[in-house]
C-alpha cells in the first residue's frame, strides 16, 4: 500500500512540472501494485462513510483560479495521500483520479488534436465515471465537484454539448447545496469552476 501511494504521489509531482506521460506511468503502477495487495486491502475496506478525501484537498490548500486556458477551467492538482493512509475507499478513489487527470492534462497540452487526443480523454472520462459512481452522495463534496467539473469539460472538448450541461448544471447544484450547509468557505478551492458552470453566456450555461 505505501508503495502505491508513494508512486500515486509522485505522479502528482510530475502533473506539476507537467510531465504528463510520466504521471501516467505512475498512476497506472500506483493502481497496479495496490490491486496487487488484496489481503492488505480487504483489512481496510470496512473503513466507510468519512469525507477524508476532501480533508487530502483542504490540507493542500490548492485553490483554484480564474484563469481560464484553453477557455475552459479544469481542476489540475493532484490529490496527495498522507502515507499512513490505509483506508482502501479513501486510497482506490484517489488513484484513479489521478490517473484520470493525468490523461486530461496531457490531452489538453497535446499537439496532436486528432484520434490521440481524443482517446486520451475517452480513457480520462471513463476513469472519473468509476470514481464518481463510488462515491457517496453526501461525502467528499469538493472532490466530486472537481471530477462534474473535468467531466464537463471533456464532453465539451468532444463536442458533447448535452452531456456537458448536464455535468455542469449538476455542479450547480452541489455546489449551491454547499453553500447552504455553511461550507462557502471552502468553495475557494474550487472557485474556477464557475468559469464553466456560468459559461460566459456559451451554450453550456445553465438555464436560468
Amino acid at each position: 500500500i505505501e508503495k502505491a501511494i508513494q508512486l500515486s504521489n509522485q505522479a502528482v509531482s510530475f502533473l506539476e512540472t507537467k510531465c504528463f506521460e510520466q504521471a501516467i506511468l505512475s498512476s497506472w503502477s500506483a493502481m497496479e501494485i495496490f490491486q496487487k495487495s488484496p489481503h492488505e486491502a480487504e483489512q481496510v475496506l470496512s473503513r466507510q462513510g468519512n469525507d477524508h478525501i476532501d480533508q487530502c484537498i483542504i490540507g493542500q490548500d490548492k485553490s483554484s483560479s480564474d484563469q481560464t486556458i484553453m477557455d475552459e477551467f479544469i481542476y489540475e492538482h493532484g490529490i496527495v495521500l498522507p502515507m499512513n493512509t490505509f483506508d482502501a475507499t479513501v486510497i482506490t478513489p484517489v488513484l484513479i483520479f489521478n490517473c484520470a487527470l493525468s490523461y486530461q492534462l496531457a490531452a489538453r497540452h497535446c499537439d496532436d488534436h486528432g484520434t490521440h487526443r481524443i482517446a486520451l480523454l475517452e480513457r480520462a472520462a471513463s476513469l472519473y465515471q468509476v470514481v464518481y459512481n463510488g462515491q457517496d452522495q453526501e461525502l467528499n463534496t469538493i472532490f466530486k465537484c472537481a471530477i462534474l467539473n473535468n467531466v464537463g469539460v471533456i464532453h465539451k472538448m468532444l463536442g458533447r454539448s448535452e452531456a456537458a450541461k448536464a455535468c455542469f448544471d449538476y455542479l450547480v447544484s452541489i455546489m449551491m447545496t454547499y453553500v447552504a450547509a455553511d461550507n462557502s468557505k471552502y468553495l475557494r478551492l474550487v472557485q474556477g469552476f464557475w468559469n464553466n458552470v456560468l459559461g460566459n453566456g456559451r451554450e453550456t450555461a445553465p438555464a436560468a
